[in-house]
Formats: structure tokens, sequence, C-alpha cells
């Protein structure tokens, strides 16, 4: 009905608008094209609240009501079960398992988010305990550190205030030193009182070199290289008879010794008249060091070394060296004088017996065996007991092989004779 009556206007403005009829033309299209969207609208209007159906418009319509309800359900489903649905950036939907397992993500992530917060807080809060507690053992350390430095402090006062000092004695020094003898066998020390450290002794009727007299009445003597003191009770100006001993009165009187003594902790120690000395005496009970041809070198390098190895509170040292290099006198007194002033200290008892006679041989001559003795003799320490067996086979009478090594019966003698002088 709408469309006649447009129809008809626009004919009837055609007949009255002549020249304008192009423009009426479009006015009157335009007129019409908006007439029938407004129709249609109607129209959809009414089919819709009718319930209709049909064509286009139902498709329409279905689809508008497919897509909200899509959209409802979405909503529905993704506020009940959050965590069963989701949705992506772009507003499309996603399935249900993938949502679900985003949404398990996000919220594991989330967990795990909080949890390495308080695990880095615990961290944080150990480690500032931890601070704490290194800082309270270190100072704990260094407090105990401090007490033990300052005990050990207080000890090494304490022993040095013990320790004797030679300022603390006046000594009278002599313009010229006088010439004493050692009334008996006594020890000779760093300083003028017992507290002193041993360094040595003096044998009875040794004479020493007398410099001065500290105010404890000891004497200040010549000793070595150096100084020592040796108590005033056992120096005097003249030189004391020797006591004979039981050994030289046999040999005086031209006797051997026939009983063999047995004797325990001996050490003897020699070169080739030792060993083959022990090859025929027979069974023993003592430690024998020895070995053919040797001398000083060896003594210094090996046979120190075994005796310290062995040596004790009653043991006894019998040493018998020196007819292989009798040129070496002064580094055994040397060494002799040394080391027995140790072995003495450890409670042993040392000798040193003199090199005996030799005849004719390719190495040493007799000459060289009386001063070798004699120097040995008379600078040996205190520490130091001389065995003349030299002397004593020359009163007794010996045999010699070879110009230098006895015969059975002569070593059978001589070691009689050393286990008596000991």
């Amino acid at each position: 009905m709408k469309k006649m009556m447009v129809l008809f206007l626009a004919a009837w403005m055609l007949v009255l608008g002549g020249c304008g009829e192009t423009a009426a033309a479009t006015a009157v299209e335009k007129e019409m094209e908006m007439e029938e969207s407004a129709a249609e609208k109607q129209e959809d209007a009414a089919e819709k609240g009718n319930g209709g159906t049909g064509g286009e418009n139902k498709a329409d319509d279905g689809a508008a009501a497919e897509k909200e309800a899509v959209e409802k359900n979405a909503a529905e489903k993704e506020a009940a079960e959050g965590d069963k649905a989701g949705e992506n950036t772009d507003g499309t939907t996603v399935p249900a398992e993938s949502g679900a397992t985003e949404k398990a993500m996000e919220t594991n992530a989330e967990a795990a988010e909080k949890d390495g917060e308080g695990v880095q807080d615990k961290a944080d809060a150990d480690d500032s305990n931890e601070g704490t507690k290194g800082k309270e053992t270190k100072d704990d350390k260094t407090a105990d550190t401090q007490e033990m430095e300052a005990a050990a402090g207080e000890d090494a006062e304490s022993v040095e205030e013990k320790q004797p000092r030679l300022a603390d004695y006046e000594m009278t020094v002599y313009e010229q030193p006088e010439v004493m003898y050692a009334s008996n066998p006594v020890n000779v020390r760093k300083g003028p009182t017992t507290d002193f450290e041993r360094t040595g002794g003096l044998r009875r009727g040794q004479e020493v070199s007398v410099t001065g007299q500290a105010d404890t009445g000891w004497y200040e003597i010549v000793y070595g290289d150096g100084k020592a003191y040796v108590s005033g009770h056992y120096l005097q100006k003249e030189k004391p008879e020797e006591e004979p001993a039981p050994q030289q009165q046999a040999a005086a009187q031209g006797q051997p010794v026939t009983e063999v003594k047995n004797v325990a902790g001996v050490i003897m120690v020699g070169d080739s008249r030792f060993v083959q000395m022990q090859a025929n005496i027979g069974e023993n009970s003592c430690t024998w060091i020895a070995e053919n041809g040797k001398g000083y070198n060896w003594f210094n390098e090996t046979a120190v070394a075994r005796i310290d190895g062995c040596v004790g509170k009653g043991s006894k040292i019998l040493i018998n060296l020196g007819v292989n290099d009798p040129g070496h006198v002064n580094d055994y007194l040397a060494l002799v004088n040394a080391k027995a002033a140790e072995w003495v200290g450890k409670g042993a008892k040392v000798y040193y017996a003199s090199v005996n006679p030799v005849w004719e041989n390719p190495y040493t001559t007799e000459e060289q065996v009386e001063y070798f003795n004699s120097q040995m003799q008379a600078g040996l320490s205190g520490d130091v007991r001389w065995i003349d067996s030299h002397s004593y086979l020359n009163s007794i009478g010996y045999k010699l092989v070879d110009g230098l090594h006895f015969n059975a019966e002569t070593y059978q003698n001589l070691y009689a004779y050393f286990m008596s002088c000991l």
C-alpha cells in the first residue's frame, strides 16, 4: 500500500517538477529505500513477536539466539567452573581441558611463587640466624683464643721467671787465670748453681783453667770454646793422687783377669778388633756395634745413631776406636765428649778403651798408637772413664797374628778385663 502511494507521489512530482526531475527522482528513491527499511524492521519485530521462523529472518534470529545462548553458557561455566574452562586474550573460548590445565598452571605458579617467597624469607631468616650464630661462634673462638694466648703468655712468663740468668749473680773476674784440679768427678754447668743446665763433667785429677768466681762459691772455668762453671767444693790447687782401679792393680801385678763377669746393658763399639773379639769369646749378653776397617767417619755417621737407638738408664758404652785413623784424635775427642754428655744424661756410663799395641803392619805404628792414647786420656771429659787396656796387655803379655789382630786367647783375656772394669 505504501509503495503504491510513493510511486504515485513520485510520478506527480515528475509531472510538476519539469527540469528538476533528476533531483526529484533521487529524492524519491531515497525516500523509498528509507520506507522499505522501516517497513522491514517493523515486519521483523512483528515476526519475532509472533514466533515466526521463516526464510532469511529465521536464520538471523537463530544465529543471534544461538550466539546469545553460547555466550550465556560460557559465562555460567566460567563463573561456576573457573578451574575447568579458560578464555584467550582475544575473547575466544578454549576447551575445558586446556583451560583447566592453564588454570592449574597459573594456580601452581602462584603457589610456587608464594612458596618461593616463603622459602626465600626462611632462607633470609636462616642466613640472618647463621650470621648471628657465626658471629657468636667467631666471637666465642676469639675469646677462647685470647684466653689461651693469655694463659700461654702467663706460662711463658712463668717459665721465663723460673729460668736462671747469669745477670742475677755477681762475678769476680781474676786478672790471671789459675790452674786447679778436680778433686772428684764433678758436673760442669752453664751457670754457678745447680739450676743451670749441665754441659759436661770433669774426672778426678783433671786440670782446668779458672778465670773467676761467682758469689755462690762456684768457679768459672775455660771449657771447650767458652766458659762454664764448677762447684767450688770440687776444685783444688793441688793435683790429687789418682786411686788405682782394680784393673790397674791387676795390670801392675802382671796377672790376667780370669773371671769373666756377666755385665748387663753393655754396648761394645769398635773396629775389626771387636769383630774378632766377639767371634772368639763365645756366648755373651753384649750389644756389638763393630765393623772391619772402620774409624771416625763411620763412628760419626753410623755408630752414634745406633748407640742413640739403644742407650738408656743403666747402659754401659765401651768405645775402642782409633787404630785405623789415629790422626783423627781431636775429632774423636770433640765427638765423644759431646755425645757422652747426652748419654750420661740418659743414665748411661761411658768408657773409652785405649788403642791396644801393634807390631809392624802397613797401617799404623806403635808410636802413633801411644800418641793417640796420651791425647785421648788427657782430653776426655769427666763424663768418660778411661780404660788403659794398652798397659794391661803389655803387663800380662799378648800375641799378634798379623801385626794388628790378636789370637783367640788374647781376645778372651782382653774381654774379661773389659768386663771387670765396667
